[in-house]
């Protein structure tokens, strides 16, 4: 932000601090206009969560954080695109691109948001100070900061262990489900699982 004035630095910081709760008051009217008022926000720890992923893990490693973020944001979206009543917000720590001034964008009805020069830690936690009511928030996270700060307030919490536990165990009963619509004659095996079940099993 190029400021037409130098300020002084009490002047600065009141500056700074108003554009920040600018910033965290935005994310949530994004959020509260036409919302049903017993919804659960699910707020995700991004970066957090991926490194629980192996696959994406391994993009992490690479330097593929792209790729990575694209994966995490399919798999939430396998895991919450029927479930009702919610709303998923996934907070990526830095920028979407060196080239891009972009600070929050929808993914497939999820919001996804970019911390830019702040950690994504600051997001949740400034997000989660705004909430009026946070016992409808649900956070996914491994980091204490945010989990400590979530007990305080009341919102709940999940580690991004357990959610990676959960998030097997959902792929597994419908990859379960699918195959038994299959031998039912119910359903189609699609072709890229059909060839990998005669080569790979």
């Amino acid at each position: 932000i190029a400021l037409p004035i130098p300020l002084e630095p009490p002047t600065m910081i009141i500056f700074f601090t108003m554009l920040t709760i600018f910033w965290f008051y935005g994310i949530w009217q994004v959020h509260s206009i036409g919302e049903v008022s017993n919804s659960t926000r699910i707020l995700i720890d991004g970066m957090n969560l991926m490194y629980k992923f192996p696959d994406l893990a391994f993009m992490l490693v690479e330097f593929r954080i792209d790729d990575a973020r694209a994966g995490l944001l399919a798999y939430l979206w396998q895991f919450y695109h029927d479930k009702k009543d919610i709303q998923v917000l996934v907070f990526f720590d830095g920028r979407k691109t060196n080239n891009e001034d972009c600070y929050s964008e929808s993914y497939e009805g999820m919001s996804v948001h970019y911390s830019h020069e702040k950690k994504a830690d600051e997001l949740i936690i400034g997000y989660l100070t705004l909430a009026p009511v946070p016992s409808q928030c649900l956070v996914i996270t491994s980091d204490k900061e945010i989990i400590n700060f979530a007990r305080r307030i009341g919102a709940k919490r999940i580690s991004s262990e357990d959610f990676h536990k959960d998030w097997v165990s959902f792929v597994e009963a419908e990859s379960d489900t699918v195959e038994n619509q299959v031998k039912e004659g119910l359903a189609e095996m699609p072709e890229k699982d059909y060839w990998a079940k005669q080569f790979l099993t």
